[in-house]
């Protein structure tokens, strides 16, 4: 799904794309690619500049998805 060239693997430009696509018109470039960046430093485990499928499974076994994709309303 983020893997925009199918080449096995999430680069920077794909991700700094996907990010643009869903938050791009919210936050400015500075901001996407420091996104990006930070997300790459942190997924990508095998130091390649990249995140692989393998990094993948693993970041998302490390996120708690369910209250990451939460909102929670004040009473």
């Amino acid at each position: 799904m983020y893997d925009l060239d199918d080449d096995g693997v999430i680069s920077r430009d794909e991700l700094l794309s996907i990010l643009h696509i869903m938050v791009g018109a919210n936050i400015s470039q500075g901001q996407l690619i420091s996104i990006a960046e930070r997300t790459i430093l942190e997924a990508d485990l095998c130091c390649q500049g990249k995140i692989s499928f393998e990094d993948f499974c693993k970041a998302l076994e490390r996120t708690d998805v369910e209250q990451k994709m939460s909102i929670r309303f004040l009473n």
